[in-house]
């Protein structure tokens, strides 16, 4: 397969010219994971799996650089790239990129930019360049927080007694009711719910 033309663009910045590469579509990558804390409750035969936090997609390509068609070289584009992975002066972090090729696009910051320059002109200027690029994800809170969809009464979940809770605080977060805590005191096998010690995972089942 033929290699194809892909981009990149500085979005920290507005009005960012982006960046021309050729892109080999075999070797992208992307690594997705969440990660998870077990939960031991009593009389289950294995913990609950508590949901903690999302992790940064990573994405892993190898870019070639060459404009030897334009009778050029490609200092500029290396010295770009490069930069990726500078504190910029102005946003006192590496900016924000995006990666764009046919109908893939991934928004992210660079981690790691591993170089190798295959052709140099007579005097000393770099005209073909393969790198190995290194992504993570990246979403402004603002906008994770806009998209985030909480439980809802629907879906069952474990949540752990606070200190002062009562498993009335938690019927009446979860279901909108403090009246429903016998449904959590029956899911959970309990007698006794207002000797609840606080740290004790409780199973919140669904409505």
């Amino acid at each position: 397969m033929p290699l194809q033309k892909a981009t990149i663009t500085d979005v920290s910045h507005a009005g960012q010219s982006p960046v021309s590469v050729l892109f080999n579509p075999t070797d992208l990558s992307v690594d997705r994971s969440s990660h998870y804390a077990s939960m031991p409750v009593p009389g289950l035969s294995m913990p609950i799996l508590q949901y903690i936090r999302g992790e940064s997609d990573i994405l892993s390509l190898e870019l070639f650089l060459d404009r030897t068609d334009q009778g050029s070289d490609v200092n500029s584009d290396l010295a770009f790239l490069e930069g990726l992975v500078h504190i910029d002066s102005t946003l006192h972090a590496p900016p924000v990129i995006q990666f764009d090729w046919a109908n893939f696009s991934f928004t992210g910051v660079v981690t790691s930019v591993r170089e190798k320059l295959t052709l140099f002109s007579e005097d000393g200027r770099v005209l073909r360049a393969r790198l190995s690029l290194s992504l993570k994800s990246y979403k402004a809170a603002e906008v994770q927080l806009r998209d985030l969809k909480l439980s809802s009464p629907d879906r069952s979940h474990v949540r752990v007694l606070r200190e002062g809770e009562t498993l009335a605080h938690i019927a009446n977060e979860a279901y909108g009711d403090p009246r429903m805590w016998r449904t959590i005191a029956l899911a959970n096998n309990i007698d006794r719910p207002r000797f609840v010690a606080p740290g004790t995972p409780l199973l919140v089942p669904a409505m």
